[in-house]
């Protein structure tokens, strides 16, 4: 087996042993109402399931079970997705947004995963915009996000009820190279775990380029 299959199955089994645990903990989660509250959710108490949406797509998660659906259809969902939900559902601590917007080193834990952060979140970003600022602001009216006034282009999505995060881009040319960020309210802390919100974050980054590849 080749060293990125290696990576790429240790990755999944690393996945699958978070989400259960998040499961074993939403078990024993006793307040529905509270967990709905506090994470901007729909508890329906005839299915017993909350409703989310995470990015573009709605989401079911039934309690106390922890079991993640889509709402729309009957694909499998990503063991990346559930996994960001359940801690979601789990973290979630009701703050109001302050609109003070962070970076990401600026989050508590957030220094010891700024490569990861960088990699996985602005490289493919700053690819698909570093030269195509103009295609940032149509990327994001097609997934529902709002420009900002950031950089050259910037747009807000907000990628669960209450954790707006925002891309900016500045455009490269013959003696600087591109740039990017993304910005976080300063309670993205109260929402999810550092590690998580580098995949939460990466996922909106990677839905911006290839709603992108889309409209060159």
């Amino acid at each position: 087996m080749q060293t990125g299959d290696t990576t790429a199955l240790n990755l999944q089994k690393g996945y699958q042993l978070a989400y259960e645990k998040a499961c074993a903990e939403f078990a024993t989660r006793i307040d529905a109402e509270e967990i709905a509250r506090n994470s901007g959710t729909r508890f329906d108490y005839g299915r017993s399931t909350f409703t989310i949406q995470y990015l573009n797509d709605v989401y079911t998660v039934s309690y106390l079970q922890g079991k993640v659906s889509y709402a729309d259809r009957e694909d499998e969902v990503p063991i990346a997705a559930k996994v960001v939900i359940m801690h979601y559902l789990l973290t979630a601590g009701g703050q109001s947004l302050t609109n003070k917007l962070i970076s990401f080193k600026e989050i508590p834990g957030g220094m010891i995963y700024l490569q990861p952060f960088s990699g996985r979140v602005l490289g493919g970003f700053k690819a698909a915009f570093g030269k195509n600022s103009h295609l940032l602001a149509q990327a994001g009216q097609k997934v529902g996000g709002r420009a900002a006034k950031f950089g050259d282009a910037a747009v807000t999505l907000d990628i669960l009820p209450n954790l707006p995060i925002t891309y900016v881009i500045w455009e490269g040319d013959e003696e600087l190279p591109a740039n990017a960020t993304a910005l976080f309210d300063s309670t993205a802390q109260y929402y999810l775990p550092t590690e998580d919100l580098v995949v939460a974050a990466a996922a909106g980054a990677s839905l911006l380029n290839k709603t992108a590849k889309v409209l060159k």
